[in-house]
Parts: C-alpha cells; structure tokens; sequence
C-alpha cells in the first residue's frame, strides 16, 4: 500500500478533530468533504483498541440512496486512497481494509428498498457514514446511531473505542427535514459548514482543475489556486441559480413552495455581518414582542439611515416581569450601549388590560423604567412590508438592514428560512405566518416591531415624544441612590 499523505481544508480538519458523537459537514461541490469521510473512516479504525488477538477490529456502514452512486463515487474514492490496503467483495458489497494491525470492514448499504433499510438497521457497527445524505430519510440517523458502538463487543476482538456517525452533504433546501436538522441538531451533533467556492476562503482549490503544469507548483501557489478557482466558475454558469447557490454558495436552496417569508429580499452574504459596532450616544430602539416567550431586538439607526440590528434577547416560557429582570435589562445595562437611551416599540397587543391586576404589558415596562409606546399597527401585512423594505433599500451601496451574526444567531437563522408561511393540510400556503413555528415566530416578531419603530413618521414620533417626556437619557432606569440610614 502506498504513503497516505493528507493535508485536511480548514473546515475538515475541524470535522476530523471534533469528539462530538454526530458530525456533519456540508459544503459546495468538490470541497473535499467525501474525501475527509475516508480518511476519517482510516483514522478511527487506526485509533480503535488492540484487541487480545492482536488487531484492531472496526465494521463501518457507508450509506447512500442507490447502489450505483456507491459504486460510482464511494467506491471509486477508497480504490483510489487505500489501493493495495483494501480488498472488495463484490457479492458482500464490503471493503476489508488491511493495513498493519487493522482490520476493517466497510459495508456499502443502499436505501432503495425496504430489505436495505432492515440490513442495516439490524447491523453491529463500530460506526457510520451516511454519503450526501440530504438524499436519505433524516428520520434514519436516530436508529442508525443506535447501532453504533456494538462492535467490536466480545473477549476475541476486544471492546469499541470509539463509535460515532458522520455525514456529508450539499446544502439542501430551505424547510427540508435536513434544513431543521442542520439548524437545530440535536445536542450531540455538531455541524460544519464550508465557505462558498467563489469566494477568499473556498477550500480545496489546489486539487481542483489542475493541468500538468499547475499541478508541479506548491501548494497555496496563487497561479495553483486560480486554477482550481476555475472549477467554480464554470459551475456557477449553471442557468439555474438555485443549484449555483446550493452546490457552489454553499447556502440553503430556495424552497421550491416559497414559504420562506422572506426568500425573495434576505440575502445572508449581503445583509449579515460577523460583529457590529454600536454607535455611542446614539437612540436604541427595541422591537418587543410579548406573550410566554417574549423576545426583544436591539436596534440602532446609524448616520446614513442603515437600521443596525444588534443584539437578540430571548426568554423560554416565562412572563415579562422576568424576561425584563433576567435578560433584557442586563443586556440593555451593559457597557456595550453605555450612553445610550432607550425606547421600546411594542406589539400593540400588549395594551390588553390584565385580569386580575389590571396591568398591561406597556404598563409593566414603564414601571421598569423603560419608555414604551405600541407600534402603530399590528396589521401582518404592513410589519412585514416594514421589514422588506429595510431589506430591499440600499445605502451607499450598503444594505439598509444589517443584522449582527454574532449576538444575534436565531434572528438570522429565522430570516433565512426559519420563519415561514404556515400551510394547510393539503400543503397549500396560508397567507400568514406560521405562529406555531418555535421560536422563529416570536423573534421575526419583534424584529417587525423595530423595523416600524424605525421607519419614516414613526421615527420623528418617537425623537419627540422622547424630548417632550424627558426620557432622553443614557439607561433605561436610573439606579437608586442608596441612603446612609439604612445602615443605622
């Protein structure tokens, strides 16, 4: 068997490197993602435990739709990495690696059958890789993973050291079972996502489209990798722009029903920033939406009439008094909008008078501390057009919405393609939001609010009534002075 030398991209390495049970990566065509599969089947076999024979005893099932795309891909990679170390049983469909103390078993299992889906769900395995999976049932991970982990399990070939269940892929569509796996894994998942082929920080270029001449420069050579640029190029010719945007962008493809709200006017290369800034001295206004899970956005308008959205403050089934105490005061206090004043503009709903205590939700910021005053309507469609019409301006070439990736990661999950049109029974689109849609609806909410708070007339509102209430000040509620007789 031939030297294996193997320099991981950036985004394999850290898929490699995790010890998260669940690993999936996803990234554009010909990033080297089915390659780092290989190699990591290797490395675990290589890792696994000598067992009292002397071996390292591994079996991996290597899943995929069809056969054909087994053989045609999957099969193909291995021969070509592990040559003389593995030898294929046509009639078993399985690789048996060889390679020093190692001994594996590479099962290759498609899913075109009922009869598939029962042998591999009644396998031993060490381990899985589920090859583009977008193209399975994500309904498969929870019992495939059950079967990791029950092999090597005897006194022969000794104990599993490590089992575990990877996954590769494309990007798939907006609001695909996969979609909502990706954003919302469960815990002991991790997920990994490469950067588009187009752009500085594209992955595998040194090994894509080279000639005999590109191929003798080092690698990171710039004449190298605009070479391999190349390959990118001429897929992003492709005349249907959902595939350029799923297999060279690397970004969610557009539902084909188009039930993202907001498909057709977010763009997350364009309107979404690592980090934003916040400007010192300047109004911050905060769209609030109420209810059991109230949600707050942190808002700013800087100079050139660019709305910043900068910060997320999110509560779990709890009322307002504590969403204010727990989360959205601390936020609002820290030194990160020091000098700032504050207005919250909120759902309007929130003026419905309490049962009981014949509060509102208004009344209950104020007595917080904060100003507040009820956006101007909670007519859906005019706080969605609020927002598509941040979304569709520009300033100087700039977005005239940007949202802050870092502080805030539901908002920008939720704007693309998070929060959708509800549908009926028989799949037809309602002409309103889906309001049981986890969290993506009361965020989007209160994003809406902001965007209203923020806009033309209502903006010159809220200056003034600011000035005219005194409420131009730099906290939301001035800290009480302490007297020196509650110490006597």
């Amino acid at each position: 068997m031939p030297e294996i030398n193997y320099t991981a991209p950036p985004t394999c390495a850290r898929f490699m490197k995790s010890d998260s049970f669940g690993r999936l990566i996803a990234g554009p065509v010909g990033s080297g993602k089915t390659t780092a599969c290989i190699l990591e089947l290797l490395r675990r076999a290589c890792q696994q435990d000598i067992g009292p024979d002397g071996f390292r005893h591994t079996r991996f099932a290597i899943t995929r739709q069809t056969l054909s795309q087994l053989m045609m891909t999957v099969k193909k990679d291995i021969d070509d990495w592990l040559r003389d170390g593995a030898e294929f049983k046509v009639s078993e469909k399985t690789f048996y690696v060889s390679i020093g103390d190692v001994r594996s078993e590479w099962v290759l299992i498609p899913l075109e059958t009922p009869e598939d889906q029962q042998r591999l769900l009644s396998m031993q395995l060490t381990g899985a890789w589920m090859s583009e999976c977008i193209e399975q049932d994500v309904n498969l991970v929870a019992p495939l993973a059950a079967r990791t982990g029950r092999y090597p399990n005897n006194d022969i070939v000794g104990l599993c050291t490590h089992k575990f269940l990877i996954a590769d892929t494309n990007m798939p569509t907006e609001g695909s079972p996969w979609h909502t796996f990706m954003e919302s894994p469960p815990a002991s998942w991790q997920i990994f996502r490469q950067p588009s082929g187009l752009c500085v920080q594209a992955e595998n270029l040194d090994w894509l489209n080279q000639t005999p001449e590109t191929r003798a420069l080092p690698v990171g050579s710039p004449v190298r990798l605009a070479q391999g640029r190349k390959y990118y190029e001429l897929a992003a010719e492709n005349t249907n722009p959902d595939w350029v945007r799923r297999y060279v962008h690397a970004e969610y493809g557009n539902d084909p029903s188009g039930t993202a709200v907001f498909r057709a006017t977010f763009k997350r290369s364009f309107h979404v920033q690592p980090s934003i800034e916040v400007l010192p001295g300047r109004l911050l206004v905060v769209g609030q939406d109420f209810g059991r899970d109230p949600c707050s956005i942190i808002t700013q308008l800087d100079a050139r009439g660019r709305l910043l959205v900068l910060e997320e403050v999110m509560a779990e089934d709890c009322g307002l008094e504590l969403h204010i105490q727990n989360a959205l005061r601390p936020a609002l206090y820290s030194e990160r909008y020091s000098g700032c004043a504050v207005i919250i503009v909120g759902d309007p709903a929130g003026n419905a008078k309490d049962s009981i205590y014949e509060t509102n939700s208004f009344d209950i910021l104020h007595e917080n501390g904060f100003a507040a005053i009820p956006a101007p309507t909670n007519e859906i469609g005019k706080r969605l057009a609020a927002v598509d019409r941040f979304l569709l301006e520009h300033r100087q070439g700039e977005p005239a919405l940007v949202f802050d990736e870092e502080h805030c990661p539901m908002l920008v999950r939720a704007m693309d393609g998070g929060y959708r049109y509800a549908k009926t029974r028989q799949g037809v689109r309602k002409p309103t939001p889906d309001k049981t849609n986890g969290p993506w609806s009361h965020i989007a909410d209160a994003l809406q609010y902001a965007c209203l708070g923020n806009s033309g007339e209502m903006r010159g509102k809220l200056v003034g009534w600011m000035t005219r209430t005194g409420r131009n000040r730099s906290r939301a509620r001035a800290r009480p002075q302490i007297s020196a007789r509650g110490w006597t």
